[in-house]
């Protein structure tokens, strides 16, 4: 039989697809390292943060002898200053676009509020994984895979470094499959106390990757790349009460946050910018160990 009407000659009556209105979502990096630095909210008038610290006096010899007189010795304080910068991402609509979408206005709208704000944490991610480079003190072969040693390597440094407080560890992501290649390859050494276990658990949506040696480890891919190799830390976790002897300190001027208008020359729609202000710097050189393994 011939000349059947078919769904390729109704074409003009038949919608293409069915749009699912379950949107599905794009990859995205957890944001565990933000979350353990030294954060100071900005006072009102200013857009920096001063960190002070103390100055270490070295001369006791001279200072501290039985039977001598004591010499007057100036207290001395430091500060370093973190500048906050605002980061952001700008939407616009149009009102077509507004209407027509199969979330209908409302919907679109809080969709792109979620991603901008998504953007912008992942922002502050990799500048606290950028401030890592500046750490004096490292373990770890360039062009390596990381290595359980390369962990044991970092508590040491922290002993010898003189830090104070507990330490959390953030592995870029192949440093932290290495870590999990070693565990595993060590057998029943590691396996006998259980202190692998953790370690080889599925990695959570906070990028928690268990607990090894005593040290919280969180991962992601947002590491800096030196060379053929990316940087991580093991540093004194700043979000507790050990927060003055954190290395990184965060001057926040706002969390991710909304301002929207319409613009009539696009007929009415919404232009959305999220944006949130924050700087960092170093303020204890002491208080991290970077971490040098290959990409």
């Amino acid at each position: 039989m011939a000349n059947e009407s078919t769904t390729a000659t109704l074409t003009g009556w038949l919608n293409t697809s069915v749009l699912s209105k379950v949107v599905a979502p794009y990859a995205i990096d957890p944001n565990p390292a933000q979350l353990h630095v030294r954060v100071e909210p900005l006072a009102p008038g200013t857009k920096t943060a001063a960190f002070s610290k103390i100055t270490k006096d070295t001369a006791l010899s001279g200072t501290i002898t039985e039977a001598t007189g004591l010499s007057n010795v100036a207290f001395d304080t430091a500060a370093v200053t973190a500048a906050v910068a605002e980061v952001g991402i700008l939407r616009q609509f149009t009102k077509l676009g507004e209407r027509t979408n199969m979330l209908g206005p409302d919907g679109l709208h809080r969709e792109a509020i979620e991603d901008g704000v998504r953007m912008c944490l992942e922002k502050l991610e990799t500048d606290v994984w950028a401030e890592f480079v500046n750490a004096s003190t490292s373990v770890g072969t360039s062009g390596a895979a990381f290595t359980v040693a390369n962990v044991a390597g970092a508590i040491a440094q922290h002993t010898v470094n003189k830090s104070v407080g507990p330490i959390v560890g953030f592995l870029p992501a192949t440093a932290a499959k290495n870590l999990r290649a070693d565990v595993v390859a060590s057998g029943s050494s590691i396996f006998a106390t259980g202190a692998g276990n953790e370690l080889l658990a599925q990695t959570q949506a906070d990028g928690f990757m268990g607990s090894f040696m005593g040290i919280p480890h969180y991962t992601n891919n947002l590491g800096t790349a030196s060379g053929a190799n990316t940087i991580g830390a093991y540093m004194v976790d700043g979000g507790g009460p050990f927060a003055k002897n954190c290395s990184t300190g965060m001057a926040l001027g706002w969390m991710p946050e909304v301002a929207a208008n319409t613009t009539p020359a696009l007929s009415g729609g919404m232009l959305m910018a999220i944006t949130m202000a924050y700087g960092l710097v170093e303020v204890l050189d002491y208080a991290y160990v970077k971490t040098t393994t290959i990409t």
